[in-house]
């Protein structure tokens, strides 16, 4: 699907199939019990201090499958889970 987008390169449509192969839908019965302990960590997060749980789905899919987080949004740091912005991904990357 991606190859047969106009101006796209090989080289860039290879590695997006490369990232979305890995990737897999998580139905929400799979982390629902996480639910209220994730939204309990983020609205005691030092980040966002506005008591936001608006992202527990995301964190308790992160404690589910033992990922990290890689995200802009500064709400997951103080959980005292990984994540990782575009950049600082870059970075770690670049210096493995």
């Amino acid at each position: 699907m991606l190859r047969a987008l106009p101006g796209v390169r090989g080289e860039t449509t290879a590695q997006a199939e490369t990232l979305l192969s890995g990737l897999a839908v998580v139905e929400a019965v799979g982390y629902a019990e996480l639910l209220p302990e994730a939204a309990r960590v983020l609205s005691d997060a030092v980040a966002s201090r506005n008591g936001s749980a608006s992202d527990a789905h995301v964190l308790a899919c992160a404690w589910l499958l033992d990922a990290d987080i890689w995200s802009h949004d500064r709400d997951f740091a103080g959980t005292g889970w990984p994540s990782w912005s575009n950049a600082n991904l870059l970075r770690a990357l670049e210096s493995a």
